[in-house]
């Protein structure tokens, strides 16, 4: 590795003395009130010549340069959205100074009454390259019109949602923010209030692998932040959209976006109602092979689940400018998801094929999911300078309350009843979070940019399980399961981020020290023995970045970025009492988990948006994951720390235009997952696969409105820690006609056509061996409408003060 730096610092070096030749040009957009002009576009050409020979887009404080290697006189273009043009007709560059500072550029917002103002723009790219981001479009495909933040998520680069949870470049242990706030989710928690989150109220998806250090630590995978749609536009504008899919079950969702904007205060929202039908079938097959016992004994388990869920979404928020230099906002969002759910499960041991005996259990299982979030914050921006002061607090609270009758009987093969129960189960939990955070960003010369910041964040969480069985008619409390478990967490942090931008390179490096302590508390007949722990730990988390233009327009820029990273043991982790499924099934909390250390590494060469190869590395030290415990024919899930676990591999990422009405978007990548290390004193895990992945899109402009998009994707076996994913393809396939002058569309979707969109996993351990087939209703056909009222832009980000722990609140 330090050959492999010491080569890219030459090779840097020399890029640099080649370039010295240049001659740069620097500048600085205001507007009439003097405040910088962000993402103004600057056009230089030489004058008598009508083509652009450099282009530069100006930063968050309205700074840019441009670099010019020839001697002439030049033409300068400076233009943004609601400012009249300014244009610099006869700028004469000496090259004998090699910095040419401009005058402050002032632009002037148009004047008078606009009667019809019609702008042709080209639409967003799919995929945004950043140094220590990738940015998702959501509306620049059609195939995410009428879906879910679930389907959007699986469209995205990198990213795969399976039915344990997502993943980021085969990695697991990813933090999920809404509107750069956590989820606080976990589990089938977090996918079924994904999947009740409409794609109409997205706007774009942040990829982090190694977020910068402002963002907290937690994930060692790293960040993926949902944002919403939220307009900015002045006077009153609304987006409408509704969905209906049809597969063996329907769904429908639909929302509405709004905002209102006078002079000093900006009105936001949006409100969205989802109903999803679904099923859930899985097959199980355990065969044993202990020494003693050569009957061949094998278990089955065929579970047919169907489901209900209906979600209410809802977000309202407002900014206010108290005076030039502060304002204030406030945001509440929150979700009410009822769910119910009828399930039939058949467990049968066989031995040499022929039938021993069968247990058949119905589940009925309903309750109602509450997560609600309020956020008050206020800034301020430092007279006469471009410093800026953020200050959020914020408050969390999530619960459910799940209520369970299960009804359970044991037969012989001549049907014969054995012996029949049935359990009661009533499992509340509740989560409260509260947090303040404070940002300060500022500017320590023309080149170098400071942020800094103070968070605090206190959560308690709590689950209650009251567990009743009957049998011979006869009611009893099930004291063995019966308990009560609490876990109480506060994480201070502070962080100081400097970030330099130069002609030809950017430098980005970050320092996030967090303080967590922690305690839980377990109570119940059946405690655990030393169940009870307290965590209390210090840690530093580095970042760093850098960007460096190959050539003097910035087309191919090489990236390199390093970073720590952490992964507490969430909520249910580390929860001692056991939840059982059946007789032979259960799952049950570690509290002597550890946290989990990574150290990352990428490097990327990037031709503007349109190709990126890169090279990732992670090392994890007691990687968190799932192990499967046998005890006699019984099958345990505990969550163990893995020594260490290896992540490599080569990534390529596609967005070309093929022709004028033909752009093809493609993902890959090659990587190798490595776990190596004992596993509860009783198993050494030495497993690694390398996996292949392959997705991509075509999207066809048609005429007269009409617009036709092919997407899908392909992998192959994928591990996470003891357990195999086998390969898995599907392919969709979306129609989409424009009118009412681009205002209205409707979009004809079939998703999963061949229905291959089927989970198959494989899990070999000491005296048995797992396969599992999971499906649910993926194949899907559908139709969407979508009309708006006004355009939408985004408002200012709220950089809330609730980011720690995000993903790590759900109960089992």
């Amino acid at each position: 590795m330090k050959q492999f730096l010491l080569a890219l610092w030459l090779c840097l070096c020399l890029i640099k003395s080649v370039s010295a030749q240049n001659i740069v040009v620097k500048g600085i957009v205001h507007d009439d009130q003097n405040t910088p002009v962000e993402r103004a576009t600057i056009n230089l050409q030489q004058q008598g010549q009508g083509k652009i020979c450099r282009s530069a887009i100006s930063d968050s404080l309205g700074n840019f340069e441009l670099v010019v290697v020839t001697k002439a006189v030049y033409v300068l273009t400076v233009t943004h959205l609601g400012y009249a043009p300014y244009i610099l007709q006869q700028l004469d560059i000496d090259p004998a100074i090699k910095n040419f500072k401009l005058p402050d550029i002032n632009l002037k917002p148009f004047a008078g009454q606009l009667k019809e103002v019609h702008i042709i723009s080209a639409q967003k790219s799919y995929i945004e390259h950043k140094a220590d981001r990738l940015i998702v479009n959501v509306g620049a495909l059609i195939g995410n019109s009428g879906t879910n933040a679930i389907d959007v998520l699986n469209n995205a680069p990198a990213v795969l949602v399976t039915d344990d949870g997502i993943s980021l470049r085969g990695k697991e242990s990813v933090v999920i923010y809404i509107d750069d706030k956590p989820s606080y989710l976990t589990g089938k928690d977090l996918l079924n209030y994904l999947k009740n989150l409409p794609s109409g109220t997205l706007d774009k998806i942040e990829i982090m692998t190694n977020p910068p250090a402002k963002y907290n630590a937690e994930g060692t995978a790293g960040i993926i932040n949902i944002k919403t749609k939220k307009g900015k536009t002045k006077g009153f504008n609304i987006n409408l959209n509704t969905s209906y899919l049809q597969g063996v079950y329907s769904r429908n969702n639909s929302g509405i976006n709004f905002n209102y904007k006078a002079d000093k205060i900006n009105v936001f929202g949006n409100m969205a109602y989802s109903s999803i039908n679904n099923f859930y079938d899985v097959k199980r097959n355990r065969q044993f092979h202990y020494q003693q016992d050569s009957s061949g004994l094998v278990l089955e388990q065929f579970n047919t689940e169907t489901s209900n869920t209906k979600s209410y979404n809802y977000q309202l928020g407002f900014d206010y400018d108290i005076d030039p230099y502060n304002s204030i906002g406030a945001i509440a969002q929150g979700m009410i998801s009822p769910y119910i759910e009828n399930g039939l499960y058949s467990t049968a041991f066989k031995s040499t094929n022929l039938a021993d005996s069968t247990i058949s259990t119905t589940s009925r299982l309903h309750y109602t999911t509450r997560n609600n979030t309020f956020n008050l914050n206020f800034r301020h921006r430092f007279p006469g300078t471009t410093q800026e002061l953020n200050i959020n607090t914020d408050y969390l609270h999530y619960s459910t309350n799940p209520l369970q009758v299960i009804n359970s009987s044991t037969r012989l093969p001549d049907q014969t009843l054995t012996g029949s129960y049935i359990l009661n189960t009533f499992n509340p939990f509740d989560t409260k979070v509260f947090g303040a955070k404070a940002d300060f960003d500022g500017q320590l010369s023309t080149h170098i940019k400071i942020s800094a910041g103070l968070q605090a964040t206190y959560s308690a969480r709590n689950s209650t399980g009251n567990y009743q069985y009957t049998t011979a008619g006869k009611t009893f409390p099930n004291d063995s399961l019966n308990g009560r478990f609490g876990y109480s967490e506060n994480i201070n942090a502070a962080y100081i981020n400097f970030q330099q931008t130069k002609t030809l390179f950017e430098l980005q490096i970050g320092l996030r020290y967090e303080n967590t302590y922690a305690r839980t508390n377990h109570q119940g007949a059946a405690l655990p023995t030393n169940a009870d722990a307290v965590y209390s730990y210090n840690n530093l988390f580095p970042t760093a970045y850098l960007s460096y233009k190959l050539d003097t327009v910035a087309a191919n820029t090489l990236v390199l970025s390093l970073g720590r990273r952490i992964s507490r043991p969430g909520y249910s982790e580390l929860n001692s009492f056991v939840f059982t499924f059946d007789k032979y099934s259960s799952n049950k909390g570690n509290p002597k988990l550890a946290p989990a250390y990574s150290n990352n590494l990428d490097i990327s060469l990037n031709h503007g948006d349109k190709i990126t190869v890169g090279f990732a590395y992670s090392q994890t030290h007691n990687t968190i994951a799932q192990y499967y415990q046998l005890t006699g024919y019984a099958l345990a899930f505990i969550p163990v720390n893995i020594n260490k676990a290896l992540s490599y591999g080569l990534y390529l990422n596609l967005s070309l235009p093929v022709t004028p009405w033909w752009n093809v978007n493609l993902y890959s990548d090659v990587n190798r997952n490595h776990y190596t290390g004992e596993i509860l004193d009783v198993s050494y895990l030495n497993n690694s696969v390398t996996t292949v992945t392959i997705s991509g899109n075509n999207q066809l402009k048609l005429k007269k409105g009409w617009s036709l998009e092919i997407n899908g994707s392909y992998r192959n076996n994928l591990t996470y820690g003891q357990g195999i994913y086998l390969p898995m393809w599907y392919l969709n396939s979306s129609v989409q006609k424009a009118f009412f002058k681009n205002k209205a569309t409707i979009t004809l979707t079939a998703r999963d056509i061949f229905d291959t969109r089927k989970l198959r996993r494989q899990i070999e351990y000491p005296n048995a061996y797992l396969t599992s087939v999971n499906h649910s209703d993926n194949q899907l056909i559908g139709i969407t409408f979508t009309y708006k009222l006004g355009k939408s832009t985004l408002s200012r980000q709220h950089h809330n003060s609730i980011q720690t722990e995000a993903g790590r609140a759900g109960a089992n």
